[in-house]
């Protein structure tokens, strides 16, 4: 058997380009945005419940996991849309080269992260 023949090829041993990246955080998010349109459906049928109903999902949100899970959320969301107008845009033919698309994927990355901390500083 050759020696020098490679062991292993699992996904933490490959170097991947910041394009990968940003494309399977697209796809993660995509699955748990579900989870979070499921929780926001909760809370907005709760919210409709009447007066209790919307004092209890307004202290939820202001209370400590409200705190912790809103920005996370809100990361969700706008990693998703980010990569989507990304993949879109790529789907139209601009931004392929090697330099467009890094730029693109740490633009999307960036954004994401900022947006969150945005939310994080501006959650009631």
């Amino acid at each position: 058997m050759n020696s020098t023949r490679p062991r292993d090829l699992g996904l933490l041993t490959l170097r991947l380009p910041v394009g990968a990246y940003a494309s399977i955080l697209h796809r993660l998010t995509g699955l748990l945005l579900v989870g979070v349109m499921g929780l926001a459906l909760t809370f907005l049928r709760g919210s409709l419940q009447g007066p209790a109903g919307f004092e209890v999902v307004a202290q939820g949100l202001r209370g400590p996991w409200g705190h912790a899970l809103g920005p996370v959320a809100v990361w969700i969301v706008a990693q998703h849309l980010y990569g989507g107008i990304r993949h879109l845009l790529l789907d139209a033919g601009w931004g392929f080269g090697r330099d467009q698309e890094r730029l693109s994927a740490v633009a999307v990355l960036v954004l994401a992260v900022v947006t969150a901390l945005g939310a994080a500083l501006l959650w009631p």
